[in-house]
């Protein structure tokens, strides 16, 4: 998995390629909470259009990571998710829990 952060106006973008699982699913936690740690970010914005698999644990560190911006009052969304990967998300319906958005033109 390769992550990389990148500004948008207001919002800052972490843009996340490769499959998230139980074995690398630690260091998109950990580029989420220090990025929030180190930085007043009032909205992140996950770019998941370069990640083809996610399991539950990759799920449960999207949770955590809109609990924490939530938690200092920012804003969370994930953006251009690819079909199969939004499939699992709309299984556990947390495709209502996340704002989503299709694409960067979408970003309020």
């Amino acid at each position: 998995m390769e992550i990389k952060t990148r500004d948008l106006g207001q919002h800052k973008v972490l843009i996340v390629t490769g499959d998230i699982d139980l074995y690398n699913v630690g260091q998109l936690k950990k580029a989420i909470f220090n990025l929030l740690d180190e930085e007043d970010i009032e909205s992140l914005v996950v770019d998941m259009s370069g990640i083809n698999y996610m399991d539950s644990s990759g799920v449960g560190a999207l949770v955590a990571g809109q609990k924490k911006v939530k938690s200092q009052g920012g804003k969370f969304a994930l953006l251009s998710i690819r079909e199969d990967v939004l499939n699992i998300l709309k299984l556990a319906t947390l495709d209502q829990f996340f704002t989503i958005y299709e694409n960067e033109t979408d970003i309020k």
